[in-house]
């Protein structure tokens, strides 16, 4: 890009402006490819007449989120600390996936599972290695607690781009694969053109940090006191909520909700409420530090899900509605403290990579806990798992509460 252009965008935006527009926007059209695989993918394979082992085959696409860190440090490689190149990475990935969406209509649910399966695959990859870029963008361009209370802005950013993507599907419901699949290119599309505003340099002198633990490789800082507090808050407490919402959809249909209802509860509601919570959060971060924040969000989850199992009441569907707004607005709060943790953390010349690493494995502990809902609720029924769902969130409290109060973490505070 050009000076004179980087100065007429300044002009019109502001670089503060424009680089908070640019990462929210990133997160929003990441989120409608996501969205549609995760909720509206497998749905369209099933309807088609495909078996259900082959419609959840959809599921494998999301492998590239948990292995991420695998490519991470070529993303590293290629950037070595500068925003202009980092930028023009997520932009390119951004770009070719909103033209890739089109290769899904080459074919068709009902005869090309495997073949849209693969292009969904592909699609991630490209989703995936913008959000490395995004991290590293950042770590070149704010110092740390700037780039933590970017957290917000991403949250935000994916509940809207989810919530976009929800309400369009309602909307052109019954229609053919081939309208769905340019309402999804459509939409990515639009929600993506903010992130042309990004700035390529930062808005004022900034000199990135050196880190000099990278320097003694990736696996001295997984094992660093930092790294293990932050890998043990996924363990705990998103253990916990992955718990509890890896049974909302056998919770949802036990309780009488329509396809249709837990479309909209999915679409609307959920992303609705995760947009609220990333805001609500975004604000108490600038108030107190992450960790605090990550203690009160364990709390809450561990008091929320423990009341419900003591009562156990016969879940009907307002209750289960309402439960599964409560999952998801903590799910987004959760998010948002994450990402401020693992910003605060990472940086140096392989600061996207350390940030890959650590979001690999907190989807990875999401997906297993997630996976295991299924089996507690079956066996031991929804008391047990939301007992199960409250002590996990409750150790997630006590380890961010010890967190915040240690030497090495009080530094880095909002």
């Amino acid at each position: 890009m050009t000076v004179a252009s980087e100065s007429v965008r300044a002009g019109l935006l502001g670089p503060g402006t424009a680089l908070r527009l640019g990462i929210g926007a990133v997160y929003a059209a990441a989120a409608v490819p996501l969205f549609f695989i995760y909720n509206m993918l497998p749905a369209s394979l099933r309807q088609a007449g495909q078996p259900p082992e082959i419609a959840n085959l959809v599921f494998l696409a999301y492998l590239p989120f948990a292995l991420r860190a695998i490519w991470a440090p070529l993303v590293d490689r290629l950037g070595r600390q500068r925003a202009p190149v980092y930028r023009r990475v997520v932009l390119a990935c951004l770009g070719i996936a909103v033209l890739g969406i089109v290769s899904l209509l080459a074919f068709s649910p009902a005869t090309g599972a495997v073949s849209i399966t693969l292009a969904a695959t592909a699609l991630i990859v490209l989703i995936a290695t913008a959000t490395i870029a995004l991290d590293g963008y950042l770590m070149a361009m704010l110092p740390a607690p700037e780039r933590a209370r970017s957290a917000a802005l991403q949250g935000g950013g994916f509940a809207l781009g989810g919530l976009v993507m929800g309400l369009g599907i309602l909307a052109c419901d019954g229609g053919d694969w081939h309208v769905v699949i340019w309402l999804l290119m459509g939409t990515m599309a639009a929600l993506a053109l903010p992130a042309l505003a990004m700035p390529a340099t930062p808005p004022r002198a900034f000199v990135p940090d050196a880190h000099e633990i990278t320097r003694r490789g990736l696996w001295c800082f997984l094992i660093g006191p930092p790294s293990r507090r932050r890998i043990g808050l996924a363990l705990t407490l998103h253990g916990g909520l992955a718990l509890a919402g890896g049974m909302l959809p056998v919770l949802q249909v036990d309780a009488g909700l329509t396809l249709g209802q837990i479309a909209l509860v999915s679409a609307a509601g959920a992303n609705g409420v995760g947009l609220l919570a990333a805001w609500a959060t975004g604000l108490a971060l600038r108030r107190i530090g992450a960790w605090q924040m990550a203690a009160i969000v364990g709390l809450a989850s561990a008091l929320g899900f423990g009341a419900i199992a003591f009562a156990a009441p016969k879940v009907g569907a307002t209750a289960a509605i309402a439960l599964s707004l409560l999952v998801m607005a903590l799910g987004y709060a959760f998010f948002v403290v994450f990402r401020a943790l693992v910003l605060k953390s990472c940086g140096g010349p392989r600061g996207a990579t350390q940030a890959a690493s650590l979001s690999s494995l907190d989807a990875f502990v999401s997906t297993v806990f997630a996976i295991l809902a299924g089996l507690v609720i079956g066996r031991f029924g929804l008391p047990t798992l939301l007992s199960l769902s409250a002590l996990l969130c409750a150790a997630g409290a006590v380890l961010a509460f010890g967190a915040g109060r240690s030497a090495d973490e009080t530094d880095m505070t909002p």
